[in-house]
């Protein structure tokens, strides 16, 4: 219990820190690129909510990577210090180092996934928002909002479906009125069939719609920045409404799986920096880690375009990268022993 606490602080130890430089250096150089955009009436706090929200969406980028890289330095360290070999000497293997890793990145892998929902998940599309409203050209937020929303047709409630845009509404806000609708800040267009167009405004107005209420359950945005409840209910409006869902499904079952990538990483960082005739630590750790990244991002990179395209589940695309390489890795500290 005391060696596996005694590794488990060496691991979390060098995760914060690769963690923190990684994250730090990704921040500065956002910044250095960007800091000519960074202008107008009190823009200093501004650009330090801008980063403190980007901050939280890097860590959640990075930290499976830091993860893998903090594996690989503890364990280089072990072996640096002859620890290691003290271990071998008495009889102790490869998973005495490599157990208290693999629980440490499955618990930082749980507080990651908790943590982006309550916090990541707002942060990102918050951090779109300023960059685009405050700090890009002409910014706009209704601009921003319809930009950055898929268009897509609805099926009205007899199953027709509408080739011709003949009218628009555009309002700020809807609420439930009986069996209509009060709609606020109200932009009304008609289009003719010469192709003209008629444009009526109003505070607010009252409207009654022929589809269901669940028609408008839709909310705007992408999967990527919704909350897990939110996630799951858009999943079950869309389906009834027969919108596509296959992005929304993907990020469903890669909200658990990637921040859980970081345990195979770890797992197959440990065998490499354990294998016998390693020659070098730090700067080996290093350049195994980022192969053993890429290698990871590529894989995650072409399951997800399959699972888009439908050629494979949408589970299946998601998680085919952990379970392979936590084979590989699993099979790398047998090799190891």
């Amino acid at each position: 219990m005391i060696l596996a606490r005694y590794v488990a602080v060496r691991f979390l130890g060098a995760f914060l820190l690769a963690l923190g430089g990684v994250v730090g250096i990704f921040l500065a150089v956002d910044f250095v690129d960007n800091s000519a955009g960074f202008t107008g009436p009190g823009w200093g706090p501004t650009v330090l909510l801008l980063y403190a929200y980007k901050a939280a969406v890097v860590v959640y980028q990075i930290a499976p990577a830091a993860l893998l890289l903090g594996a690989a330095i503890a364990t280089s360290t072990f072996r640096s210090t002859r620890e290691y070999t003290a271990m071998r000497s008495v009889g102790l293997g490869p998973w005495r180092l490599a157990v208290p890793v693999l629980l440490t990145a499955l618990l930082a892998g749980a507080a990651l996934v908790v943590l982006h929902d309550l916090v990541g998940v707002e942060a990102a599309a918050r951090a779109e928002e300023i960059a685009a409203v405050r700090f890009g050209r002409g910014g706009d937020l209704r601009r921003f909002l319809a930009a950055r929303e898929p268009k897509r047709w609805f099926r009205g409630h007899d199953g027709r479906r509408i080739y011709r845009l003949a009218r628009r509404i555009d309002a700020s806000r809807m609420r439930p009125d009986g069996d209509g609708w009060i709609l606020e800040d109200v932009e009304d267009r008609t289009f003719a069939p010469d192709g003209s167009m008629r444009l009526e405004t109003a505070p607010a107005r009252r409207f009654a719609f022929d589809e269901p209420a669940g028609a408008f359950s839709i909310v705007p945005g992408r999967p990527t920045e919704m909350r897990w409840a939110t996630l799951l209910r858009q999943i079950d409006v869309r389906r009834r409404l027969g919108q596509p869902v296959a992005d929304f499904e993907l990020e469903r079952y890669n909200r658990l799986a990637y921040p859980l990538v970081g345990v195979p990483g770890a797992l197959l960082a440990v065998a490499l920096a354990l294998r016998r005739n390693r020659r070098g630590h730090l700067a080996t750790s290093l350049l195994e880690s980022v192969g053993v990244s890429l290698l990871l991002w590529g894989a995650q990179g072409v399951t997800w375009a399959l699972g888009l395209s439908g050629r494979v589940p949408p589970w299946t695309a998601a998680w085919a990268p952990n379970v392979l390489f936590l084979l590989a890795g699993l099979l790398a500290v047998r090799r190891a022993e």
